[in-house]
């Protein structure tokens, strides 16, 4: 898989010393980190993938052997690490970024906090971890979440409301029972028939921790049989997912946030998941499929091919939008994992993310945005500041910035039949139903304006212009080298940052060098 532009920039910026043309022959083996072969045989592989000498290639730590060269050159200096250029992220119902954050991980720094719309609290649950099985709390008692470090944090949440920023309680999460093989947790069970407790507990704890709003995360099963499992609680699932969103909705203050984060599986017209959601939309502010359990595969097929996926992840999110939601697509959140993924092959890199904005941008430039799976991954923020470059393009773009919000009266809770539903087939694990009828239609908006823009004329006599090379993804140089700015797929994303001063873009390496490395080539498509 394609390794993110500045997770090579960083990696390059990480051994610490400084990479002179003359001591770097790109990475080792095509990126493979740390197995010792570089194109230039006089070369170090260091661990982290680049090929060069000194002792940060060459020491201890790295796989390969130091070569023996015949004049290894002087290595002096250390140039700055370049920032990921940042676009104003500012709170609308439109072009979100919304960082879900491990309340047992570390917590987020600045840089992190800085691109983040929404920060979601994950999780509050009702058992006691424990290596195998979770002990559930029969009795579903719900306790105080942590925030992140598993402690309170009163400060980060007071900063995060100053910075403007809403903070969401995510209630579930794959801890609490989900419909897959391998998992073992049934801790939904006990919950099934307390829907007023629920209600109560988690509205306390929004209140107590003052918090924007809820998240329902909910991977277990809600059809009987479902996936095989011989689940036989598919009506009692049913009344209480639909009893608490709407429970939730009458019972938080007026403009608190009330969601769902169903897995794209659960999504597909026809299941039960997809009808209760439906039919209980106008609950909901917005919605987070998460686009990453392998059904849809955005990260490799964009958002409008099947190649690796069973399904286009365009024809499900379209469909979203136009049944839930009346075609409003700032109501549909697109979610993406960084790490976590692997085992759906669903992993997105920043440059990956950003592709799959821009074309989503393509059909539906007004959206809602994107989420991401966890805060944890986002390295100092490069993941979600290379993805707001396009998110943030549209940033205000709805017509209304008041969130819904429900009358106790607006919807009444019935009882699901004791009936069990329609039998789904059997599957395996994760795996997704048969593919679907071609997308369902719908009027594509027009494409946002990223054309490319004619700079000043260079010094040296070349009509310099902020373009980008057909399907080309990465940094090109700008005005004499003395900026950079974004391609994703050949478009112009975002604005140009400027080097700094004693600094060049160095097209070669795709970061900022001291000028006199720098032989600048202006950008001319």
């Amino acid at each position: 898989m394609t390794i993110a532009i500045y997770q090579s920039i960083f990696s390059l910026i990480l051994v610490g010393g400084f990479l002179s043309s003359t001591s770097l022959a790109a990475t080792c083996s095509g990126g493979t980190i740390g197995d010792g072969i570089c194109v230039d045989n006089t070369l170090c592989c260091s661990r982290f993938g680049w090929c060069g000498l000194g002792p940060d290639w060459c020491d201890e730590g790295n796989t390969a052997s130091p070569p023996t060269p015949a004049a290894a050159p002087t290595i002096t200096g250390s140039p700055p690490s370049p920032v990921p250029p940042t676009v104003p992220v500012i709170l609308n119902d439109d072009s979100r970024m919304i960082a879900y954050m491990g309340n047992w991980h570390t917590c987020p720094t600045a840089a992190q906090l800085t691109q983040y719309t929404h920060v979601v609290l994950a999780f509050a649950v009702s058992y006691t971890w424990a290596p195998g099985k979770n002990q559930c709390d029969t009795q579903c008692n719900i306790a105080t979440p942590p925030v992140c470090n598993n402690a309170p944090n009163d400060s980060l949440i007071s900063d995060l409301h100053a910075a403007g920023k809403k903070i969401i309680l995510s209630f579930g999460g794959a801890g609490m029972g989900g419909s897959w093989s391998s998992s073992q947790d049934d801790c939904w069970d006990y919950c099934f028939g307390k829907e007023e407790k629920v209600v109560s507990r988690l509205t306390e704890i929004i209140d107590d921790m003052n918090l924007d709003g809820i998240d329902i995360d909910y991977e277990y099963f809600y059809e009987d049989n479902q996936n095989g499992s011989g689940f036989t609680k598919g009506a009692q699932a049913q009344k209480f997912l639909t009893e608490i969103t709407v429970g939730l909705r009458n019972s938080l203050p007026a403009g608190s946030i009330v969601t769902h984060a169903p897995m794209d599986s659960d999504l597909v017209p026809g299941k039960a998941f997809y009808k209760l959601l439906k039919d209980i939309s106008g609950t909901l502010d917005f919605i987070m499929p998460q686009y990453y359990n392998g059904l849809v595969r955005p990260a490799l097929d964009g958002v409008d091919e099947s190649g690796f996926g069973q399904e286009t992840s365009i024809s499900l999110y379209s469909q979203l939008a136009n049944d839930y939601f009346g075609g409003d697509a700032t109501k549909i959140v697109f979610g993406f994992c960084i790490k976590d993924c692997s085992g759906t092959n669903s992993n997105a890199n920043a440059v990956q993310a950003a592709a799959v904005m821009s074309e989503l941008s393509s059909v539906y430039d007004c959206n809602g945005g994107a989420f991401f799976w966890v805060v944890n991954d986002d390295t100092n923020g490069s993941w979600s500041s290379q993805v707001n470059q396009v998110v943030q393009l549209n940033a205000g773009c709805a017509e209304s910035n008041s969130p819904s919000t429900v009358a106790p009266s607006s919807f009444v809770v019935t009882t699901h039949p004791s009936a069990a539903p329609t039998k789904q087939p059997n599957q395996s694990p994760m795996a997704a139903p048969t593919k679907r009828t071609p997308n369902p239609s719908f009027a594509p908006t027009s494409k946002p304006s990223l054309r490319a823009t004619t700079a000043p004329s260079n010094a040296d006599g070349f009509e310099e212009t902020k373009c980008c090379p057909p399907d080309f993804t990465g940094l090109r140089a700008l005005d004499n080298c003395s900026k950079f700015f974004h391609c994703v797929g050949g478009t112009v994303v975002g604005p140009e940052t400027s080097c700094g001063s004693g600094l060049l873009f160095d097209q070669k390496f795709m970061y900022c060098n001291w000028s006199d490395q720098v032989a600048c080539v202006p950008n001319v498509c």
